[in-house]
């Protein structure tokens, strides 16, 4: 991974949970428009991506809860 790619990360885990949510999604968008991507590496990325999604609004749920 180069320095950039990098970088890129430790800016994305800076965002707020809705910016990092916006911006994998246009990642995914993008990958899926360039068919650089394997599709088995969409498909995991996908579900790595709602699995993240599902987490949060757990969390939020039991939050609310109590």
């Amino acid at each position: 991974m180069t320095e950039a790619a990098r970088e890129l990360l430790v800016t994305f885990d800076a965002l707020s949970p809705v910016d990092q949510e916006q911006v994998a999604a246009e990642i995914l968008r993008r990958a899926v428009a360039s068919d650089d991507l394997p599709e088995d590496a969409l498909h995991e990325l996908a579900d790595d991506l709602f699995c993240s999604y599902d987490a949060e609004e757990a969390a939020h749920a039991a939050a609310q809860s109590r």
